[in-house]
């Protein structure tokens, strides 16, 4: 640093450029900045200047035998005084660039830490901005599954609806459903207590025995969603009904083999 910086800043300027490439890039341009405005600002004497001299030389005798003698005419003490002019303004020249340097440095590393800073914040604030949006919709997931237990709650408890419980079938005695049926609106809610999870190309339907004959009332999802009330297609009549297994998207007609569970309407 031209000797202006101390030892200790030359310490902590060696640490950063060993520790992050960026400074050592800036320190090794600063240095190629200062190598390029030394060779611009040289200052080579002028040709007649020298021919001057000797011929100085030639002429005077004791000049020519080594002889000292102080002549006014001469122009060294103006080439004398051109170069301790010239000194010291080196001098403030490298000190200024070495304080320039060191002062840009030192910033450079400010800056770079408070950029990792910056971003590690930043990574911070992203990783809370997905944790907020997840459970705000988290919190919207749990509003809408409570709005659709209280609703399952007034249906059930209303006077009008009958409870239909559907048990398993011979073939499948483990499994459970119940239908809520209110006749006065028609309106036919599922609720699923027992029934295993179907095959990804397989769907449950669930149908109204009207007059002896199945009448389609829908197909339902399972998953979470069997926990609740799954609201069906209306009928105005009815005496049972069952759940059969089907192919995704239902069938015109039950497969009397997969039928799940049935039961008839009380009374």
């Amino acid at each position: 640093m031209a000797g202006i910086a101390t030892d200790e800043e030359v310490g902590e300027l060696e640490t950063a450029m060993a520790q992050y490439p960026a400074v050592a890039a800036q320190v090794e341009a600063y240095r190629r900045s200062m190598e390029t405005y030394v060779t611009m600002q040289g200052i080579d004497p002028q040709p007649d200047i020298k021919a001057s001299l000797f011929s100085q030389i030639n002429n005077e005798p004791n000049l020519q035998e080594g002889v000292p003698v102080p002549d006014e005419d001469l122009q060294q003490p103006k080439v004398v005084s051109m170069q301790e002019t010239k000194s010291p303004s080196w001098k403030w020249i490298a000190a200024a660039a070495a304080v320039l340097l060191v002062g840009s440095l030192i910033l450079n590393y400010v800056f770079f830490n408070r950029y990792k800073e910056f971003r590690e914040y930043k990574d911070k604030y992203q990783s809370l901005l997905v944790s907020q949006n997840s459970i705000l919709s988290k919190s919207n997931l749990y509003k809408t599954r409570l709005e659709q237990m209280q609703e399952s709650m007034e249906i059930i408890q209303d006077p009008k609806v009958l409870k239909v419980p559907m048990p398993g079938t011979k073939a499948f005695p483990e499994a459970l459903a119940t239908v809520f049926w209110n006749p006065s609106s028609q309106q036919v809610y599922l609720k699923v207590n027992k029934l295993p999870e179907p095959t990804a190309d397989k769907q449950y339907q669930l149908w109204a025995i009207v007059d002896g004959k199945p009448v389609d009332m829908g197909v339902f999802e399972m998953g979470d969603t069997a926990s609740l009330l799954q609201k069906m297609k209306v009928t105005g009549k009815a005496q049972m009904f069952a759940i059969t297994l089907e192919k995704k998207g239902g069938a015109l007609a039950p497969t009397m083999e997969q039928m799940y569970v049935a039961g008839k309407i009380p009374g």
